[in-house]
């Protein structure tokens, strides 16, 4: 690295409270009562809402116990999912997820980024790094498939970007690539090293042996997502004979060792039936995932196949199905774009995450492959405030109307992306990648499917928001809190003292 550690501020010894004796003894009080709530019992949940009364004033945390406490009283939901946790996973996997994920990130985190973030000093809560491009598949339309596969990330640099995240409060990392066990003896130290962090790695499961699972178990902070494209028949035809046998084979280590796991899932215009059923994610459920992740396949790359991408009805109706699995099934399921209103909307930029890939350039998103700033040259306190990512941050929510509905910058909002990398005239991540805002054929294809689905989701979005019981009420607190860095970079002053609340709270 070319700066040195007194260029990374620490938040957390500013902060304070949080890391006081009061503030370690309130986290093992959290750790222990919510631990001893999960025993398998939906009722045992119940002791949970106590800590909505504690002194941990989170909004995030709030938010979630209200839900959770709604779907104990219906049996459903979060309740049936942390049940399943209780009887699923290990004690020090409970340990990690509680006092990591909820309490470090949920809590701590956000204390720490409501107090020091502002305008200029923006602070994201996520970390997405890819360390290694390196892959022992060769899988069909790849999203990381054109980048160089020379050149890591090593360890000692992974090492400086984990103690700069932690420092800024963002204490949950997603890895990436690449097949990040590929690395595997370096995470693993790495894992160990920062165990107040948590950590989801998306991985084709090849490497995880039983070894490899027991490790994860002992640890409690690393949460696998394994890749797969449907079953045997579907997983193989992309990623290769005999893959999807080892995937399960992985899933059979990690769920006897009690370790917190689930998979990613990319869905195109052929295999959306199939992954949304009640059969396929049941099924998934009886190899032990706890979690899934719902990709949309995006047009990026090389020669872009175009007709796998959902149509925008396509993509709507695949959103319903997964909120209704959602609701019905005993698994934490995650729809990327169509949970847009779920968080808020685009994530990139820094706002809410950023992707740092094996070369040290920083993009914004790990489906936008442009980056003007490296890691190896600057803290990454300053990347996340560049010029470049503030453009993308002074531009969301991208529409007039807000449409958490269409959140993508680069599939929804085209004309975001192509103005920025051509603004602050970014570099392409690999070859090719400028064939989203460049290639006639694609920009025309994006285009028409923007306005498309531009006509299918706004009326439903403007009746949702006319709606006073609705979370993003256009007259209520949160909905103006999405203009803020747009209003902030027109110094324009809140017109009324609600919305000046809103924009102190940010």
């Amino acid at each position: 690295m070319k700066y040195k550690k007194s260029d990374v501020p620490d938040f957390r010894k500013a902060e304070g409270s949080a890391f006081s004796l009061k503030g370690r003894m309130l986290r093992q009080a959290v750790v222990r009562k919510s631990v001893k709530s999960l025993t398998g019992d939906i009722e045992d949940l119940r002791s949970l809402s106590c800590l909505a009364d504690s002194d941990i004033q989170s909004s995030q945390l709030r938010l979630f116990l209200s839900g959770l406490m709604q779907d104990v009283d219906r049996k459903e939901g979060m309740a049936t999912l942390f049940a399943r946790l209780g009887s699923s996973i290990n004690r020090q996997a409970k340990k990690k997820l509680i006092g990591n994920l909820i309490y470090n990130w949920g809590y701590v985190g956000e204390k720490i980024r409501y107090r020091f973030a502002s305008y200029e000093q923006w602070l994201p809560g996520t970390l997405v790094i890819s360390p290694t491009m390196r892959c022992n598949l060769h899988c069909t339309g790849c999203y990381s498939g054109l980048y160089e596969k020379a050149g890591d990330l090593n360890e000692e640099e992974i090492d400086s970007i984990l103690d700069q995240a932690r420092k800024l409060g963002i204490y949950f990392v997603v890895v990436s690539g690449g097949e990040p066990y590929v690395l595997k003896d370096m995470w693993l130290r790495l894992f160990r090293k920062y165990s107040d962090m948590y950590f989801l790695t998306f991985t084709n499961g090849t490497f995880i042996d039983r070894e490899t699972a027991r490790a994860l178990g002992k640890l409690g902070n690393v949460a696998p997502a394994i890749s797969v494209e449907g079953y045997a028949a579907e997983t193989d035809e992309r990623r290769g004979k005999g893959v999807h046998a080892k995937v399960l084979n992985a899933m059979h280590n990690l769920r006897e060792e009690g370790v917190l796991f689930g998979t990613s899932v990319t869905y195109t215009s052929k295999n959306i039936d199939t992954i949304t059923s009640d059969e396929f994610v049941k099924y998934y459920i009886d190899q032990g995932a706890i979690f899934s992740w719902f990709f949309m396949f995006m047009p990026v790359g090389k020669d872009p196949i175009l007709d796998l991408v959902p149509s925008p009805e396509q993509r709507l109706m695949t959103g319903r199905r997964i909120a209704d699995l959602r609701k019905r099934l005993p698994i934490f399921l995650a729809d990327f774009w169509n949970d847009g209103p779920a968080v808020g909307g685009c994530l990139a930029g820094g706002r809410s995450y950023l992707h740092i890939v094996s070369n040290g350039q920083v993009e914004p998103c790990v489906f936008a492959h442009f980056g003007i700033d490296n890691i190896r040259e600057k803290p990454l306190i300053e990347v996340v405030n560049s010029p470049f990512f503030k453009a993308i941050r002074n531009r969301y929510p991208y529409s007039d109307n807000a449409n958490l509905m269409r959140p993508c910058m680069i599939i929804d909002n085209p004309e975001v992306l192509r103005s920025v990398v051509a603004e602050y005239l970014v570099p392409e991540g690999h070859p090719h990648s400028e064939d989203l805002i460049h290639d006639p054929d694609v920009i025309s294809w994006i285009d028409t499917y923007a306005q498309e689905f531009k006509e299918l989701t706004d009326p439903i979005w403007n009746e949702r928001i006319a709606d006073e019981k609705y979370r993003w009420y256009k007259e209520g607190k949160e909905y103006p809190r999405l203009f803020w860095f747009r209003r902030q970079a027109a110094n324009i002053k809140p017109a009324d003292p609600v919305e000046e609340m809103v924009m102190q709270e940010k």
